[in-house]
């Protein structure tokens, strides 16, 4: 057993907090989707493509069924006036989001094949857009026929690879629907960006629907990873507080403050969803400058006005749910603030490796990755359609100071938003997580670390003789504790995530400008 320290507190080794969950099949399990388990990112299995439907006894008599697996449900705590923690007996559903927003996340692309369909197809009948085929090569003869050879011979050597299961055949039209999608998507943007290049002057180029490309296909990719994020957050935050003798200590302090998240989430004001109100009204802040310009794309596109609005109100929601969750994970990072109680606690040889943190480093990386998405989106839109926006002369040639200011709000307000937004991310969630790391180390190696000693006579100082080291061989080695990591995955890989957060901002924007 280990001798007592000065503050009367015992240190010997069984008086640490256990550094592994007592159920082994726990382990490294936070970060997964609670529908399925799994972890894969594979894009063809995270959303669903068509909505299952079962038949109710009200209009419209039918609903979308709920996503397979147990829910992440907490029982309810409330904090009395005299600071205890109460049980209230009623159990509550976790959800980032849920409702409309829910279901179009988890068939976005549904969704966005709904909304290229309409788009490509509304080219068609307004005279002020080209439709997609203008771009078309023309091919005739016997190429043409050999071409559509080659394309045809493509799902076949697939349905052969399903035969051998080296393809899995029951996945292989979600797959060649979502992939195919994608590839769609990515040729539109080729185009633009070719387009874009070989123009003698963007503005020159021909309003054609394929600008709307960009945008789609961030909302296809970017969508879904966020609702693949949706499930693992709602089983990270749940089953943090469910795991005994981990990093949280007390385990009713935490299901309070993930009680005032859920509420903070599923609030409502006069009957409305302060997420779905913010949602709206950011989708018309954008409409209004769109109508004062020329369209999203700059392509005077009243369909795809109406859709970029419509989409953009989700994501809008999504964002202000996003906040919310990034302001309380912040207070609960906060050692003296109201969700001290939780004691959320750096524990240096946890098992997983990065103090009991990973998989909140996880979150943080998942959340990094989907910026990112956006950060290159915003620099594509800023030169491909923006560019469009503007004479030969730049920006100071529009001339017109409204036209100016709409210009900038449109196309480099984004990007200024998006470098401000990264910054933020970056610091409240890697930045705050390493900072609790580091203080909790600190702390650890006060509460542990002997007292000095006299050096004997008949021997040379080693280690020991200073109060830097520990005095009790029960307790952890020193040299252990100062190589426990402090930040909540491996520094070299996420120094490389956070840096491509810059990426979008290097590309320069002096030819677009000036």
């Amino acid at each position: 057993m280990g001798e007592s320290d000065a503050t009367g507190e015992t240190t010997g080794r069984e008086h640490w907090r256990a550094d592994r969950p007592a159920d082994d099949e726990l382990l490294g399990s936070l970060w997964i989707r609670w529908t399925d388990g799994g972890s894969d990112m594979h894009l063809h299995r995270i959303c669903e493509i068509v909505p299952q439907l079962t038949r109710t006894d009200t209009f419209p008599f039918l609903a979308i069924k709920p996503e397979s697996g147990n829910r992440p449900t907490f029982e309810r705590v409330e904090r009395d006036s005299d600071g205890t923690y109460r049980e209230t007996g009623a159990e509550a559903q976790f959800a980032f989001i849920d409702g409309i927003p829910r279901q179009l996340l988890r068939h976005a692309p549904l969704v966005i094949a709904v909304a290229t369909a309409l788009l490509v197809a509304g080219a068609w009948l307004d005279p002020s857009v080209g439709p997609v085929t203008d771009l078309f090569p023309s091919i005739a003869g016997p190429d043409a026929g050999l071409f559509a050879l080659y394309l045809a011979i493509t799902p076949v050597l697939v349905w052969l690879l399903s035969m051998v299961d080296v393809v899995e055949y029951r996945e292989f039209p979600s797959a060649l629907a979502i992939y195919g999608l994608v590839g769609a998507l990515v040729a539109g943007v080729g185009m633009s960006v070719f387009l874009t290049v070989t123009a003698d002057h963007p503005s020159a180029i021909e309003p054609n629907v394929v600008f709307v490309s960009g945008y789609l296909l961030l909302l296809l990719v970017a969508g879904q990873f966020l609702y693949e994020a949706t499930l693992r957050i709602e089983h990270l935050f749940v089953t943090l507080g469910a795991r005994s003798n981990d990093i949280v200590g007390d385990e009713l302090a935490y299901r309070h403050f993930l009680t005032d998240l859920h509420d903070s989430l599923r609030l409502r004001v006069y009957g409305l969803s302060p997420s779905r109100v913010f949602g709206v009204l950011v989708a018309a802040q954008f409409a209004i400058i769109w109508l004062i310009g020329n369209g999203p794309q700059e392509l005077d596109y009243g369909l795809g006005l109406l859709v970029n609005a419509s989409l953009n109100a989700i994501l809008g929601t999504a964002a202000f749910q996003f906040l919310v969750v990034v302001r309380y994970f912040n207070r609960l990072l906060n050692a003296s603030g109201e969700y001290s109680d939780v004691e959320l606690t750096y524990e240096p040889f946890h098992v997983d490796g990065y103090g009991g943190f990973r998989d909140l480093g996880r979150f943080a990386i998942r959340i990094n990755m989907i910026l990112t998405m956006a950060g290159l989106y915003l620099v594509y839109r800023l030169y491909v359609v923006g560019g469009r926006a503007i004479p030969r002369g730049g920006v100071m040639a529009i001339g017109d100071p409204l036209s100016t200011a709409v210009w900038l709000i449109s196309f480099v307000g984004p990007v200024v938003g998006y470098a401000l937004g990264a910054g933020a991310w970056g610091y409240y969630s890697f930045w705050s997580m390493h900072a609790k790391m580091v203080r909790d180390k600190h702390r650890i190696a006060r509460k542990y670390q002997g007292t000095a000693r006299e050096v004997d006579n008949d021997r040379t100082p080693a280690a020991g003789d200073r109060i830097e080291s520990f005095d009790d061989s029960e307790g952890p080695a020193w040299a252990a504790l100062q190589a426990a990591p402090t930040w909540p995955l491996e520094v070299n890989k996420m120094a490389s995530l956070l840096s491509s957060n810059v990426l979008p901002l290097l590309f320069p924007v002096s030819n677009v400008l000036f």
